[in-house]
């Protein structure tokens, strides 16, 4: 009856374990943009965002920080404008630029922990 009991329990426990514990820990951790790149590096490579055709009429903003997850595969998600400047325009280039990168693992990250991080960026406007 004992044995019974404890296998019973024994099964409860193992249903209600978060799949993230049995599989390591999938979360991402929260990081300052110098510790993320400890563990996620740019791959190489050129981005081009999607722009206007005529920009100077867009009302850029012409610094922004964005916020964005780096999963385990190396691509971006969950990205947002944290902060525009000036306020009220368009930091959709930055978006778009963020959206397009995509990171390497460094040999300390060999589990392709995710992360959670930011930049910041500077529109200096089309390439002439």
């Amino acid at each position: 009856m004992l044995s019974k009991m404890m296998s019973s329990m024994l099964l409860v426990v193992a249903v209600t374990v978060s799949p993230s514990v049995i599989a390591g820990n999938a979360e991402p951790l929260q990081l300052a943009p110098s510790e993320a790149l400890k563990l996620w590096t740019p791959s190489a490579g050129e981005f081009h965002p999607r722009i206007p055709a005529n920009p100077g009429k867009a009302g850029f903003a012409e610094e922004v920080t964005v916020a964005y997850t780096v999963t385990k595969r190396g691509r971006t998600k969950d990205v947002e404008v944290i902060e525009a400047k000036p306020a009220g325009a368009s930091s959709e280039w930055a978006l778009n630029a963020v959206k397009a990168m995509r990171f390497d693992p460094t040999e300390s990250n060999s589990a392709r922990q995710p992360v959670r991080s930011q930049l910041s960026t500077h529109w200096d406007g089309p390439a002439r």
